[in-house]
């Protein structure tokens, strides 16, 4: 059964796609579900997976170039019959004598005496392993923090070489004090660092002094080839020079990476910092910018035609301020395009402050490459004037965002008519704005911009060319975040997968997560912030139900305890808390016990006990500002707040000047700013979060003209870059069903989709499973303008109560209602997406359900409901149960119903072969066991690792407990710190634990006084299995599995990379079962496993199902429930551990992108 005309929603995360069809004809969820993935990045850091690998081959290649110097050298010595290979053999023996030479005293000697063919080889041997520090880039090196670090110690050492007279580095470690201790650097230190160059001389001089004696026969080319490499010319010879250095990076690589123009085929991309790019990008912003009166609000601008945007001579006088002036602000466009000072521009970029309401000294852009070489030049005015045009900005541009070193770059500098002044001074340009490319070429951005500069916004210049906009807006090439990207791409494969099923949507609708285009240290702290958040938030619930009998671990429910008992607050107990009275008491806390706008004490009792009591109010009305966070909440009394209605604080009681001041002077005291510049960073760090939030909620409360009236038009309309890229991305791809509506993609704002959310009682707990994705999915497919106006219209009458609810007649209401909706907030969409006509019908509708008295509290749903629709069609249940209770809900004929199935999560899989074979440690091959132990320090130890350790294994073979073992110090450390969640979830805080020392007992000391040094790591049995190679064992994660049967019983081989790509997979069972060690023909295959693979299995009188996890040594599988959130590992009602020997009837089930193919029905889970 397919939907005539339906609505696909989409709510994109970095982990998941949740999805739902709406049959907008028959008013019902026709279907829907989740697809959850990976991210692509280390869990532990955020670096990309492949950085493993990479960095082990660029270890593998800096090892490989060495080990072609040494065994250069070495052949050299024997070509030249200096040496024999038996003598450098018995010369590089660890055991030989010539192992015990002071190799340093020796380059000091070399510099003025002979030495012996051994000793020379020695020298030079020493010099080739260890030749110096080279950076590509000089400017790099001084302005990078560690390059920072390197450049100052080769600057003092240089100094050092010079002030004491030392001709060589050698000379200096030989002899020089500072050098006694250790000649090499210490981890993260630099202080011994010396140049390239000074070894290169050191060298030399050994060289030249050696040649009348142990060289006395060797050519001058042969030895200009051993050092450098390179003939007189600059062409290498030999790339195992002890001195040479190949290119990090060359032209010729970076034009491989380099992609292809937007529009032109075979045109490759324009550098960022091309005076091209960077004028067409600015010119581009310019057309964008639009100033309004400051007296009016954006809607009622563009209604009364007040807009101004930039003609062609304003943009061509803005540009050329912008090449005098290295940054220019919004103030400093509108002076020198001639503006009124009463005019602001609409939007700005960055924060605003209460100093600058309307953002003006806020940065507008610049022209960063062009004042770049502006500067460099400013002492070589001639050849600026040679520089200062088009052909050859884009020329120095190309050239130093594609070379990486200073000799290459001065090369290519060479071939243009410039000073060596003027090069020297480019070479030192810092490079951060020479580093990436745009998305259109030269060729392009010469046909585009000359448009642009005439007034043309993007897409119009782009079609004056030829070009189709459209078509090129949106290419997953633009995107580099690869989270980003797999999310995208997820999201693409569930599209295609509902178009397959129901053929084209008639709306896509789209909400993406705030987190989604942040990086992982970003993701990190918002994931920190929430958690901080919900600890906090269930504190406060705590300490409502249960009085001061709650012990709060975080820093604000300590607080807030305190709080109350210093102002002998009574706390009642056994009171059920909601989440209203939560946010009640917080903000009673924040506002130190007394009502914001009258200033009176507020009852902690009453407010508890007495809901009507004291209200939280918006303090810029809701209807208006579309902001339900807490910068927007304040808890007053019942009758302020009745009383100030749909007005903000100033309007309320701004007109009398005594009461406005006395309320300013309480929002002053409430909300100081902190000091940020204690000696301490945590608390700097909290006052700097706090400030943030104070500035904030003041704006908001001291606000006198609030400008943005209306909310309906910004609900639908979600302004983030990655929201509207996926916007468009969708546009350009889907093909939609035929109607009359322009708009087929929409997003509504996610804090529209929070509000309903919350008013439609569907509450979201994401560690209890991922279905509320699809719940999320279901709310926004369902968005429309009509819901809006009227959730706008309901938020207004709440506002508006005191006067409303009185009202008897329809029409009187309705005059009310609207009059003030086209007095104060306009027309609340605009004309092309929600006609008159359409307007009017919400309205009536909304106006005519508020009037009735079975309806009129009743927040506005999409139909009859819908929100109680969706929590049933979310239910984890079977099928059977389901359809059950999905009888007498409207549009759910019997039909329908026998087609409905509960969602099952579909999951990516992964059965690609890839990766490392194996640690990269190879290890004796004595280890039978097959068992890997490894040392952690204790700030990573948590109790799962502390149960695997040698530690916990020793004092289960002891027969008595002291208390004082080693594992019981351990365990009783890691208690102390330990926290618990509301649901008993355990996590442990090592970094505190062992924040001080721990010793293996009560004392410091030996019986002799000797300091005992304290316990920093232990050993502990990793998880990873052992593997045999031909030279010894390594650690290996298990690629997959292989399923056998024989007798209803289940046998498990895991395979490994190493011998799937070999050809010679195992036959032995990891420890035997049942006497079983070994598999052979008589047991049937089943199939191969991998992570994440579905599988169906008997255990017991009951059939299970579940993704796949882990397989363990002792024959322990771990599986999971399809809809268990990655968070939730331990909660055995998602997640079973159980033993082969106990499961029966296992098969590997194939789960597609919307879990219609899926393990058959009857499956129970313990708990479920």
């Amino acid at each position: 059964m397919k939907p005539s005309k339906y609505s696909l929603g989409l709510d994109i995360g970095t982990t998941s796609v949740g999805w739902a069809v709406i049959d907008l004809e028959k008013e019902r969820i026709h279907d829907l579900g989740v697809r959850i993935f990976e991210r692509p990045e280390d869990p532990q850091n955020g670096d990309s997976l492949a950085k493993p690998r990479r960095d082990a081959r660029s270890a593998r290649h800096r090892l490989k170039r060495r080990r072609q110097r040494l065994n250069y050298l070495k052949r050299f010595f024997v070509n030249e019959k200096i040496l024999t290979q038996a003598q450098i053999a018995e010369i590089l023996d660890p055991k030989s004598t010539y192992n015990k030479l002071d190799v340093y005293a020796l380059r000091d000697k070399a510099l003025n005496h002979k030495l012996t063919a051994e000793e020379l080889f020695k020298v030079l041997y020493q010099i080739s392993k260890r030749r110096g520090f080279k950076s590509n880039r000089k400017s790099v090196e001084e302005t990078d923090r560690e390059g920072g670090r390197v450049s100052k110690a080769l600057t003092i050492n240089e100094q050092l070489l010079a002030e004491r007279g030392y001709k060589t580095v050698g000379q200096a470690l030989a002899q020089d004090e500072k050098y006694t201790e250790h000649k090499r650097n210490k981890r993260d230190s630099y202080t011994n660092s010396f140049a390239r160059a000074d070894f290169i001389h050191e060298l030399e001089e050994i060289i030249k002094s050696q040649r009348k004696y142990a060289l006395n026969n060797v050519s001058d080319e042969a030895l200009h080839s051993l050092i450098y490499g390179v003939d007189s010319d600059g062409l290498l010879t030999n790339s195992s020079a002890i001195m040479y250095q190949r290119p990090f990076m060359t032209e010729e690589l970076i034009k491989k990476m380099v992609g292809e123009c937007t529009f032109e085929k075979g045109e490759k991309r324009a550098p960022r910092a091309s005076y091209s790019f960077e004028i067409f990008q600015f010119a581009n912003n310019l057309v964008n910018l639009v100033f309004v009166p400051k007296n009016t609000n954006s809607r009622q601008a563009k209604r009364e035609h007040f807009r101004l945007t930039l003609s062609p001579e304003q943009i061509a006088a803005v540009v050329a301020e912008a090449k005098k002036t290295a940054s220019i602000t919004y103030k400093k466009v509108r002076q020198v395009a001639g503006i009124s000072e009463e005019y602001a521009p609409e939007y700005v970029r960055g924060k605003i402050n209460k100093d600058d309401p309307y953002g003006e000294k806020n940065e507008f852009g610049k022209l960063k490459a062009y004042h770049d070489i502006k500067k460099a030049l400013k002492s070589t005015p001639g050849d600026w004037m040679k520089v200062d045009n088009e052909s050859m900005l884009n020329k120095i541009a190309y050239i130093l965002t594609t070379e990486h070193e200073d000799v290459e770059i001065l090369n290519k500098l060479s071939e243009l008519p410039l000073s060596d002044e003027a090069k020297c001074a480019i070479l030192k340009i810092n490079p951060k704005n020479f580093r990436s490319f745009g998305h259109l070429s030269i060729k392009a951005l010469q046909k585009i911009t000359p448009h642009i500069l005439s007034g043309l916004t993007y897409d119009k210049a782009c079609k004056k060319v030829g070009y189709d906009y459209r078509k090129k807006a949106a290419n997953l090439e633009q995107i580099t975040n690869p989270v980003v990207k797999r999310a995208i791409a997820q999201t693409n494969k569930v599209v295609r997968a509902v178009i397959r099923k129901y053929g084209n949507p008639y709306f896509i609708r789209v909400e993406t997560a705030r987190d989604l285009a942040k990086n992982f240290k970003d993701r990190k702290a918002i994931e920190n912030e929430n958690k901080d958040n919900q600890a906090f938030n269930s504190e406060v619930k705590e300490i409502i139900e249960h009085g001061y009998n709650v012990k709060p671990k975080t820093k604000r429910g300590k607080n807030l305890l305190e709080f109350l008992r210093e102002n002998n607050v009574p706390l009642s107990q056994n009171i059920d808390a909601n989440g209203q009275m939560i946010t009640k008491v917080k903000l009673y806390r924040e506002q130190n016990g007394k009502c914001l706008y009258s200033g009176d004490p507020i009852d902690f009792q009453t407010m508890i006990h007495d809901d009507n009591a004291y209200q939280v109010d918006h303090i810029v009305p809701f209807s208006r500002s579309n902001n339900d966070g807490l910068t927007n909440k304040v808890l007053v009394k019942t009758e302020e707040n009745q009383e100030k209605a749909n007005r903000t604080p100033f309007e309320y009681f701004g007109g009398d000047e005594t009461r406005w001041k006395q309320f300013v002077a309480r929002v002053n005291a409430i909300y100081q700013t902190r000091d940020v510049k204690t000696s301490d960073k945590a608390i700097n760090s909290e006052n700097y979060k706090f400030n943030g939030y104070a500035m904030r909620k003041k704006q908001n409360l001291l606000i006198e003209e609030y400008k943005n009236d209306s909310w309906n038009t910004r609900a639908l309309n979600d302004t983030r870059y990655i929201t509207r890229f996926v916007q468009n991305y969708l546009r350009q791809t889907v093909s939609f069903a035929e109607g009359d509506d322009k708009q087929r993609v929409l997003a509504p704002n996610g804090t529209i989709t929070s509000y309903l959310r919350k008013r439609w009682g569907l509450s979201k707990v994401r560690e209890e499973d991922v279905l509320h994705h699809a719940a999320d999915a279901a709310i926004v497919a369902a968005i429309d303008n009509r819901i809006i106006c009227q959730a706008n219209l309901f938020s207004r009458d709440q506002e508006l109560k005191l006067y409303t609810q009185t009202i008897k007649s329809i029409e009187e209401k309705k005059r009310i209602l609207l009059k003030s909706t086209d007095q104060e907030t306009g027309e609340i969409t605009e004309e092309d997406q929600f006609s008159q006509a359409q307007r009017e019908k919400a309205e009536l509708e909304y106006i005519k359900q508020s009037m009735d008295e079975n309806s009129k509290h009743r927040f506005p749903e999409p139909w009859v409901n819908f929100a109680k629709e969706i929590r049933k069609r979310t239910l984890d249940t079977d099928t059977e149960t389901l359809r059950n209770e999905l009888c007498g809900l409207e549009g759910y004929d019997d039909e329908f119903r026998s087609q409905v199935q509960p969602i099952f999560v579909s999951r990516r899989q992964n059965h690609k072969i890839k990766g490392s074979l194996h640690d990269e440690r190879i290890r004796s091959s004595r280890n039978r066991e097959r068992k890997n132990v490894i040392r952690i320090s204790l700030q990573e130890l948590t109790l799962e690792k502390l149960d695997r350790s040698i530690a916990k294994e020793e004092y289960d073979t002891q027969k008595k407990h002291s208390g004082d073992s080693l594992y019981e110090r351990l365990l009783n450390r890691l208690n102390e710190y330990a926290t618990y969640d509301n649901k008993g979830k355990r996590t442990d805080h090592p970094d505190k634990a062992f924040a001080e020392p721990f010793y293996k007992s009560n004392k410091s000391e030996d019986k002799n006084g000797k300091i005992i040094a304290p316990v920093r790591s232990l050993k502990i049995y990793d998880k990873q299995t052992i593997i045999r190679l031909d030279r010894g064992t390594a650690m290996a994660e298990m690629t997959r599995l292989r399923i056998y049967k024989k007798n209803k019983q289940i046998y498990i081989i895991p395979d490994y990379a190493i011998n799937i790509l070999k050809g010679r997979e195992s036959m032995s069972l990891l420890t035997p079962l049942k006497g079983v060690s070994c598999i052979d023909s008589s047991y049937a295959f089943v199939g191969f496993l991998y992570k994440k693979d579905c599988m169906l299995f008997r255990k017991g009188n009951h059939m299970y199902a579940g993704y796949f996890v882990q397989f363990e040594s002792d024959n322990r599988i771990t599986i999971k429930r399809h809809l268990a959130p990655d968070s939730n590992r331990s909660n055995k009602e998602m997640v079973m551990r159980t033993k082969i020997s106990g499961i029966s009837d296992l098969k590997i089930c194939h789960v597609d992108i919307l879990g219609d193919k899926r393990p058959e029905t009857g499956i129970v889970w313990p708990g479920a």
